[in-house]
């Protein structure tokens, strides 16, 4: 069927032609934030500012920067004192729903994607406040969702605007503030048990930017983060092995894994410490995974790692991936999981397998020893080698090319003749008449010293 231009008033233009398929914001905004949780969303914006305190330090310590964040069923709020952002930046790039070509950069930074910000505070509420400050500018952007969904713009406004006045150090520093919160977040951050899970979500996520010196607060307390740590000695030192790899036209991907044993303060943290720990740019990624994800019950080229058991409960694996180009890491897009069709990720999972056997072979040696001792109450030497070990942080412990099973000296004991026990049962009376004329203190007694006395009267010359 032909279309007449003339029967549809456009004789000189094909706009006729086209159709709409402009998304809805809100279907947008439902499209954004359905896929991350809250606690993952939150971080984002934490990861944000540790990008900006990497910018100002670079690879030097983060002592005198700080993060604040303070959650209450009325208000979420995030301030720190990381440099802030600048006018342009914002004006070009943060705002933006994804990372623009000729965005600007950090070096190992998390920020890949350019969704987590508007991700973070469309998840959270329907009103924010952004307000930063750099050395030579200062801005605010402040926004009803509601409002900017229903129009057809795809811009945000400064509410306010300075690129002019020149700012004092101590004065630089982003806030970020939403509220008209959802009513399932406003009574989320009401609940205690949720505060003290983001704390610990924290603890471990952060555990780079936080060892480095980057002061992180939650309501007013201090987030504090423990090193990971393995066992250290000369007979369990852990595996390291260091990789890069390169694609074509790319950044380099550098690699440092780290395979041993470890322990930990309780049965229940032993076992949610085992397994894989794998971290992007410092970022953690996984947490003690023991899944088929990092090898665990799968086979490469001939190499079979078993499924995971409670005896594997020591195995640490540290795999710390790092580039100047975040593109180039094993990461998805919420860095809640790792990409696992990345040609960099299987390459390093095949290493990961091969320092690991020898960690599993260990301790199924481990276990056989521990079951096969004659009193529970004795160490074996494999379980005495584990208990004497120090945990000393991965990054300054002693490390092997390979894993190696300890040289165990062979145990001498003097031959003992085999035995074996009588037992008969004979009159009350009579029996009690023997331990008295024996002297014996119980009827065991009696019956070894009967023995003993046939023995040595009828047998023994």
């Amino acid at each position: 069927m032909s279309v007449d231009n003339a029967t549809y008033g456009h004789a000189n233009s094909r706009d006729y032609l086209l159709i709409d398929a402009m998304p809805t914001k809100e279907l947008f905004i439902d499209m954004l934030t359905r896929d991350i949780a809250l606690i993952p969303a939150i971080i984002d914006l934490v990861d944000n500012c540790a990008d900006g305190a990497k910018k100002v330090v670079g690879d030097n310590s983060m002592l005198g920067l700080w993060v604040r964040l303070d959650i209450s069923p009325k208000e979420f709020r995030i301030a720190d004192n990381c440099g802030g952002i600048s006018v342009d930046t914002a004006r070009n790039y943060a705002f933006r729903f994804g990372r623009p070509p000729g965005a600007p950069s950090v070096k190992h930074s998390v920020g890949q994607f350019g969704v987590g910000m508007k991700r973070a505070i469309f998840k959270m509420g329907r009103q924010f406040l952004v307000e930063s400050t750099t050395s030579d500018s200062r801005f605010t952007v402040e926004v009803d969702v509601s409002e900017w969904a229903r129009l057809p713009q795809w811009q945000f406004h400064f509410t306010t605007l300075d690129e002019d006045e020149k700012h004092d150090s101590e004065k630089l520093g982003t806030i970020v503030s939403v509220t008209s919160l959802h009513k399932d977040v406003a009574d989320v951050f009401g609940l205690a048990a949720f505060e003290t899970e983001l704390r610990n979500e924290l603890k471990e996520t952060l555990q780079d930017p936080i060892g480095r010196g980057l002061a992180v607060t939650l309501n007013g307390i201090p987030v504090n983060a423990e090193p990971l740590t393995m066992l250290s000695n000369e007979q369990l030192a852990p595996a390291f092995k260091e990789l890069v790899y390169t694609a074509p036209n790319a950044k380099p991907v550098s690699v440092k894994i780290y395979c041993g044993l470890g322990r930990s303060g309780s049965h229940h943290e032993e076992r949610a410490d085992a397994g894989w720990h794998i971290f992007c740019n410092g970022r953690l990624i996984l947490q003690g995974n023991k899944t088929a994800v990092t090898g665990w019950g799968d086979e490469l080229d001939n190499l079979r790692i078993p499924i995971f058991h409670g005896q594997f409960n020591y195995l640490r694996g540290v795999a710390y991936f790092d580039s100047d180009d975040p593109a180039q890491l094993p990461w998805n897009t919420t860095k809640t999981g790792l990409n696992t069709d990345s040609p960099v990720y299987r390459a390093v999972k095949l290493e990961m397998m091969t320092l690991m056997r020898p960690v599993v072979d260990f301790l199924n040696r481990l276990k056989e020893e521990k079951e096969g001792k004659e009193d529970p109450g004795i160490k074996g030497p494999l379980e005495s080698i584990l208990e004497h070990a120090t945990p000393t942080p991965v990054a300054s412990v002693a490390t092997r090319s390979l894993f190696t099973m300890p040289l165990i000296k062979p145990i001498h004991r003097a031959s003992a003749p085999e035995v074996q026990r009588i037992q008969y049962d004979a009159p009350l009376d009579q029996v009690q008449a023997v331990k008295k004329a024996l002297k014996a203190r119980s009827y065991k007694e009696v019956g070894e010293k009967t023995f003993q006395y046939f023995y040595n009267s009828e047998i023994d010359e």
